[in-house]
């Protein structure tokens, strides 16, 4: 076949390529700058932006919206229709400050078992911590404590072979969320199970964002890390515990009674607390429209702590809302977190942030790596997701909504506090070179990727 025939027969298949790939992408994506930008890159890289396109990009189709039922106000019924989980009222917190405070509390608690340990965690590390979380439950195993643990086959990918030998040989059972094993890739493989739960005797929650890993206490290069968790008893045990039965089932194919699991408890206090949790199906977006909500039916201000800030529209417009009505939005991220690529593409946020009037702040003393949303002082959401697209469109997410204005309003000084370690980000401070603001503004088109 001559050259020039060759080279014309390579356009066409291109053009019909990227023909095809349009007339995909604009079927299977409703937003238009979304199906622009996989277009895009399936048009320079037929091959390859193809193949990426299926490892990161494929959407899955929403369920249709259903009217909600049942009780409570505005935000309950939007959860209850988000992914099902009823608000609850008999219950008792215990905010934990950092790893130090988690890990004391969890270890406390695991070592007073009796009956059963249910551990769920995206990163579980072969390292001090790890070990001498494992030790504990290996001792519990073998006095006759039912032990399960959930452990994402990503972001755990450095647990080693041996621990986990010596859990199973103590009775211990275990499940790998999702293991990537090639070449049978799967496209929704890319999303993980980012959730961070134990669960102890049915009666006992632990809840936030820290991993089971030494550097929430020993920090690393990024410095010490600044994280936030929670220890909950009451009605709210019963919904955590059914989630993690529910990604057992998923993960295992065993499907487990949860009226064995569950706990009576005797708290009479009042302190309203609603679990949110996204995975597949109609829960997907369930924790990106509540931070949604939560944002929008603020009356005076708003604080949020991200360790990645690189948020949907939905959130960036719920912000600018709340700015125009006067409300006051402050969000606090670190000056550097533990993914370079990351940062550039949150850097691109700030002038967003800027324009919509948010005060920005950069914390300094560490790794900002808490996952806080403030309202008012009525209400708080502290949970395993991020602001950003990963976690809230991708990932198994959970969080808790707390209601109660102490609690709240202890979590609002706290915050308050950490303004004290940070710089305040404005148009006088804010000047990224040219390279880097375009390096971050090209890889933002990846953003639902990072």
């Amino acid at each position: 076949m001559p050259r020039r025939m060759r080279m014309l027969t390579l356009l066409a298949i291109h053009l019909l390529w990227s023909l095809c790939a349009l007339v995909w992408t604009t079927h299977r994506h409703r937003i238009p700058a979304s199906a622009a930008a996989w277009a895009a890159v399936i048009l320079l890289l037929p091959v390859v932006g193809t193949l990426i396109y299926l490892a990161f990009g494929l959407p899955q189709r929403p369920l249709a919206v259903r009217r909600p039922e049942g009780k409570g106000d505005a935000l309950s019924r939007l959860i209850a229709s988000g992914c099902g989980s009823r608000p609850t009222l008999r219950n008792r917190v215990r905010v934990l400050h950092n790893g130090n405070n988690a890990f004391s509390a969890l270890i406390a608690s695991l070592q007073r078992a009796t009956r059963t340990i249910h551990l769920e965690y995206y990163i579980f590390r072969d390292d001090r911590v790890g070990r001498t979380i494992a030790d504990i439950l290996v001792r519990k195993a073998r006095a006759g404590v039912e032990v399960r643990v959930i452990y994402d086959a990503v972001g755990s990918c450095g647990l080693k072979r041996r621990l986990l030998q010596r859990l199973h040989a103590a009775g211990i059972r275990t499940a790998a969320y999702a293991p990537v094993r090639f070449p049978w890739f799967r496209p929704r493989s890319t999303h993980r199970n980012h959730r961070k739960i134990a669960i102890v005797d049915g009666r006992t929650a632990f809840l936030g964002g820290i991993n089971i890993a030494k550097y929430y206490l020993d920090g690393d290069d990024s410095g010490k890390w600044r994280d936030e968790h929670l220890r909950m008893e009451g009605d709210i045990v019963a919904e955590l515990q059914c989630l993690f039965l529910a990604d057992w089932a998923a993960a295992t194919g065993q499907r487990l009674d949860p009226a064995h699991f569950i706990a009576r408890h005797d708290i009479r206090e009042s302190l309203p607390l609603q679990a949110v949790w996204s995975e597949e199906g109609s829960s997907r977006t369930a924790v990106a429209e509540t931070f949604a909500a939560l944002i929008v039916r603020a009356r005076s201000r708003v604080r949020i702590c991200s360790p990645y800030f690189l948020p949907p529209t939905l959130l960036l417009d719920a912000l600018r809302l709340a700015v125009r009505s006067g409300v006051k939005v402050e969000v606090m991220i670190p000056s550097a977190s533990d993914s370079r690529l990351t940062d550039l593409v949150s850097d691109t946020y700030v002038d967003d942030l800027l324009d919509a009037g948010v005060d920005l702040y950069r914390y300094e003393a560490g790794f900002l790596h808490a996952k806080v949303l403030l309202v008012d002082d009525r209400a708080a959401s502290v949970g395993t997701a991020n602001m950003d697209y990963r976690s809230l469109t991708a990932n198994l997410e959970v969080t808790v909504i707390l209601r109660d204005r102490e609690t709240v309003r202890r979590m609002a000084a706290t915050f308050d506090r950490d303004l004290a370690s940070c710089a305040r980000i404005d148009r006088r401070t804010w000047h990224p070179s040219l390279l880097r603001r375009t390096a971050g503004e090209l890889l933002r088109l990846a953003a639902p990727m990072l």
